[in-house]
């Protein structure tokens, strides 16, 4: 699918501005997901933990991945999370 308007990709603008504003809208898909699909984050948390202790087990690009792991369940908790605080009020 290509871009019309390529504007958006052309822009300086620093490259922590483009991550936050990619995880704010990753974690507002997420939360749509899981209301529309009740246990969706918790599966996605589930599967997570199972990659990364499979990582684990097999010592291979522990290294380079074990961050990545944290920082995926750390944006799938605080997804999940919340929504729990919301659905609580």
């Amino acid at each position: 699918m290509a871009m019309e308007d390529s504007s958006l990709m052309s822009e300086k603008q620093p490259d922590g501005d483009r991550v936050g504003a990619c995880i704010y809208i990753l974690h507002m898909l997420l939360q749509r997901v899981e209301q529309r699909h009740p246990g969706t984050l918790q599966e996605m948390i589930d599967g997570v933990t199972a990659d990364r202790a499979s990582v684990l087990a097999s010592q291979s690009q522990m290294n380079e991945v074990v961050p990545v792991f944290a920082e995926a369940l750390k944006l799938l908790s605080l997804a999940r999370d919340q929504l729990k605080l919301v659905d609580d009020q």
